[in-house]
């Protein structure tokens, strides 16, 4: 077993101007509780008759599935041919089993693409369509999703990216189903005007409310002050942190540092800056690299589960970089435990070792002070 510190306690291990920076900021910080739409029932789900139970879905990295200009996964895999039905099977099932499965959100840890390319975008675009006006879903971008440099051959050399040009915070704003996940004020939503890189979204079940808050790769401080805000006005939420990178390939480390040519914080000051900081965060969701979890103890005492899964480039011969698996995440009120599943839809098998078929305890009602 191995000990990572930080400022909390581990368990167990397994352009915006500045002038607009700080206008949103105070923006913010005079909104009042009904400005986000507190009325008791915000975000609420209404599960299917008789159901004791709520899913929580994961979308590991998609680059592969995107990759229409290198072309890696074929490299690897000659004759394994475009991959883009991957995606498609992907978001066709969640959309076919919203109502059994009971599937309250959908979260993309990142990755979305492969070289942040128009065509990739689109395959992005048309796949997340399927479920455009049926399930609500939440993404984060990834590494690969900005910043490449054909000369270089690497992704994350800036922070340029067409993410919010394909994924326009109108698109969820301007939607209906969007409606009970937002507060009245759906701008203060968002870290960024026009931007979609850091927001956050509502939503309630069996009896529960949560939040939950996307966060760019390699999050700066401004945008970790950001969040640090949002979280700390929502005391009643029960908080899920997504964002790409965090942990390491590595049993239960957090990530320090990388070759990535963009300025921001690795998964140990997130920790250290943002999540250990706030008693309401029980769940940090990632991808970038491979099977990993971690629970700590935040500076509270709180218990937080911290989750990653990519399946783009594995151990397993018959996963060739994602074969379409996902995350299925059940949570289940009345035994107080999260179960995890891996499953993938294009293939109909699921994946049962432990570090892809697991539970977590996880008390469903709020944690007393």
């Amino acid at each position: 077993m191995k000990t990572i510190p930080t400022m909390g306690r581990h368990v167990s291990a397994k352009g915006i101007a500045f002038c607009s920076l700080l206008l949103g900021a105070l923006a913010y910080s005079q909104a009042t509780p009904n400005d986000f739409g507190h009325s008791g029932r915000v975000g609420s789900h209404k599960p299917r008759p008789g159901s004791e139970f709520f899913t929580l879905v994961v979308l590991p990295d998609t680059q592969g599935y995107a990759d229409t200009r290198l072309r890696e996964t074929q490299h690897h895999w000659p004759g394994l041919g475009d991959q883009r039905t991957c995606f498609f099977k992907q978001t066709e099932w969640i959309k076919k089993n919203q109502t059994k499965r009971n599937i309250v959100m959908v979260a993309h840890v990142g990755d979305i693409t492969q070289t942040d390319y128009d065509e990739e975008w689109k395959i992005a675009d048309a796949a997340f369509r399927t479920i455009d006006n049926q399930v609500p879903y939440l993404l984060v971008s990834g590494n690969h999703d900005m910043g490449y440099s054909p000369r270089h051959r690497k992704t994350g050399y800036s922070r340029k990216s067409q993410f919010s040009t394909y994924f326009k915070p109108e698109r969820f704003t301007g939607n209906p189903l969007y409606n009970p996940h937002f507060g009245r004020q759906k701008d203060l939503h968002f870290f960024e005007d026009g931007k979609i890189e850091n927001y956050f979204l509502y939503f309630e079940s069996a009896g529960i409310k949560f939040l939950i808050l996307a966060l760019e790769f390699k999050p700066r401080d401004e945008a970790l002050d950001w969040a640090n805000n949002v979280v700390a006005r929502h005391p009643d939420h029960r908080a899920i942190v997504v964002t790409h990178g965090y942990l390491t390939r590595q049993p239960g480390q957090l990530s320090e540092g990388d070759s990535y040519a963009i300025k921001g914080n690795p998964g140990k000051f997130i920790w250290e800056k943002f999540v250990s900081r706030h008693k309401n965060i029980f769940l940090v969701l990632s991808g970038h690299a491979m099977e990993n979890r971690l629970t700590s103890k935040g500076m509270h005492g709180n218990t937080v589960h911290q989750v990653q899964a990519d399946y783009w480039y594995w151990d397993l011969p018959e996963i060739k970089a994602g074969s379409g698996y996902l995350r299925i995440m059940t949570f289940h009120p009345g035994k107080n435990k999260l179960e995890v599943q891996t499953y993938s839809p294009v293939l109909d098998k699921y994946l049962n070792r432990p570090s892809s078929r697991f539970s977590l305890p996880f008390a469903m009602k709020k944690e007393k002070d």
